[in-house]
Parts: structure tokens; C-alpha cells; sequence
């Protein structure tokens, strides 16, 4: 598809929820936090999670905090021992201090261009038709009310960029989308400093990815390594899901960002669900397609994500 694809109109009560949600989510962190990270000077082991939101990031977290380990569940909430890069100066918490285990670990969504250089990179991608929705019901259960922005407007407004004006000068990026974060990563594939995990796979075979990323970050125990699959099931993070809630980072940003100090302390991000890409019209889908075509397309040669993940497992199959 190509971009003609016209897009949904706004009413004026929409445009105006949708100009008040960016101007929130622009305030989750300061210019100074955002910057900070920015700043971060890693060391040769240090391992950042990088992926576009909603692709896996807290589950990915959660297997490399278990590997560390061994089965640690002793926090709160697994931002208290996995800091958040550009979030991290506001909830208090210094990069430069030593971590609960080695390797010391940093989840961002900062994208390859932004990300500070020196460590080791674990980049995860997903299917932008999950990837968007479960974006918009991640925000709609925190930062608005899910019958002000349906969930078609909310990707062709905000995932892909749409019609309302922002002039914004906060500090949390408003260009982390399924489509324009993680492609920085893709030709570096090969590089022994960056492990591509692809979602799906870790949901096809949750055992062999984690071995993978127990050999990339350093971790040799196959104890540790049976643990971490044990835990990491969606099941047994459902289970715990108060400590997947991202709570502490509400908690510490929710009136910055001009919420209720108790916006979204009800809700999760854990769910023993798939995505939900049926809630994606035609219209919505098109829009999408077009732009892998336009952004996609030419770093990938893929002519589509499942395409993409084929390529990927037939380079793998070919190297092996």
C-alpha cells in the first residue's frame, strides 16, 4: 500500500484528548533524567535492553534479572534493579552504582543513534500490529480514558504521526513507534556487542531464547538458566504481576506528567493474552503497511514483518 491512505478525521473533543495525552507522555522524564542517560558512560559488560515500547521490554528484563541471579524476586517492582536509562535520575536511582548482580542491566527505549556506546545490546522487535495496540491500551489504562481516544485513531495519531500540532520540549522521546526505533539495530545483527531477539520467538521457544541470551550476556549455570525459563513464563509473571506494574515509575512521575498521583496504579502490563491486532480496522492496517513500505523496506528488504522474520532465521540457519 502506498501513503494516500487517508486517515480518520478528529472531532474536536478528540484532538483535544490527544494534544493533553503528548503533552503528558512528553513529561515522563525531565530534560535532565533524559539527559543523564544520554550521558551514561557503560562498561564492556554492561547490558542495555533496547526496544521500541510494547516489544517485549519488561519480559526480556525479566529474563536477563534471572539469569544474573539465579531466581531473584526479592524487589518491589523490577525497576527498583533494572533501571529505566532515561527515566532513572527522576526515581533517584545513579547508573553509575553497582546493581544487585553483574552483569548490570538498563532497559531504554533510546534508539541505536541515542543509545550510549560501550556495553553490550539486547534489541527485541514484534509485529507493529501488536506493538500499536498494546501501546494504546498500556496509555489508555494510565494516561487517558479509553473511550476518548478509540484505539484506530490512537495508532494513525500517535504511532504513525498524525494531524495534531505539538510543540513539546520535554524529555521523553515522542518518536518511539513500532516503525522507527529499532531499525538503527538491524545492520548491526551481526555484531558481537548486540544479541536481535525476535518476540514471537521468544513465544514459539522460550527455552532456546534465553539460552541465547544467557550465552550473550555471560552467564554459564544451567541452573540459573532452568530458573530464568520457570520464571519468565507469562504465566508466572502474571502471577506476580504487582511486580511488572511499573508502579514506582508512576509514582514518581504522575503529577509531573499532570496526572492523579493514582493514575494507572490499578493496571499492568502482564498479560497471559495475545495481542489484539483485530482491533485494527482495514484503514489503520493499510496506514501501517504503507509505512513498512516507506521506512522498513528499504533497511530490512522484507517486504513485511513476517518476511522479515523468515530472512532472519534463514541467515541464522546459514551461519550455523
Amino acid at each position: 500500500m502506498n501513503g494516500t491512505v487517508q486517515k480518520e478525521r478528529l472531532s474536536p473533543d478528540t484532538a483535544a484528548a490527544l494534544h493533553e495525552f503528548q503533552v503528558a507522555r512528553s513529561k515522563l522524564a525531565s530534560q535532565e533524567a533524559r539527559q543523564a542517560g544520554l550521558s551514561f558512560q557503560p562498561g564492556p559488560r554492561d547490558v542495555f535492553i533496547t526496544t521500541t515500547p510494547k516489544s517485549g521490554t519488561t519480559w526480556m528484563t525479566q529474563i536477563c534479572h534471572q539469569l544474573r541471579t539465579g531466581g531473584d524476586m526479592d524487589f518491589r517492582e523490577i525497576t527498583e534493579v533494572v533501571p529505566f536509562l532515561e527515566c532513572a535520575a527522576d526515581l533517584g536511582q545513579n547508573c553509575d552504582d553497582k546493581q544487585r548482580a553483574e552483569p548490570r542491566l538498563y532497559k531504554t527505549h533510546f534508539t541505536e543513534a541515542s543509545c550510549p556506546k560501550g556495553g553490550k545490546y539486547i534489541t527485541v522487535v514484534r509485529h507493529p500490529y501488536d506493538v500499536v495496540v498494546s501501546q494504546c491500551r498500556f496509555h489508555a489504562a494510565w494516561m487517558f480514558r479509553a473511550e476518548d481516544i478509540e484505539t484506530n485513531l490512537y495508532v494513525q495519531q500517535v504511532s504513525l504521526g498524525g494531524s495534531v500540532p505539538l510543540q513539546l520540549t520535554q524529555g521523553y522521546s515522542q518518536r518511539a513507534t513500532a516503525l522507527n526505533t529499532t531499525w538503527g539495530w538491524w545492520p548491526r545483527r551481526h555484531d558481537k556487542d548486540v544479541l536481535f531477539v525476535f518476540y514471537e520467538d521468544m513465544k514459539e521457544d522460550l527455552e532456546r531464547e534465553v539460552k541465547r541470551v544467557a550465552e550473550f550476556i555471560g552467564v554459564d549455570d544451567a541452573s540459573a538458566v532452568e530458573t530464568a525459563v520457570k520464571r519468565s513464563t507469562f504465566d508466572y509473571m502474571y502471577e506476580h504481576r504487582e511486580q511488572f506494574n511499573d508502579n514506582v515509575l508512576k509514582a514518581a512521575r504522575n503529577t509531573a506528567m499532570g496526572l492523579s498521583p493514582s493514575a494507572g496504579m490499578q493496571s499492568g502490563k502482564v498479560a497471559t493474552s495475545g495481542g489484539k491486532r483485530h482491533l485494527l480496522n482495514d484503514r489503520t492496517q493499510a496506514l501501517l503497511d504503507a509505512a513498512w513500505a516507506r521506512t522498513c523496506l528499504p533497511v530490512t528488504g522484507a517486504r513485511d514483518y513476517d518476511e522479515w522474520r523468515r530472512m532472519w532465521h534463514d541467515e541464522q540457519a546459514s551461519a550455523s
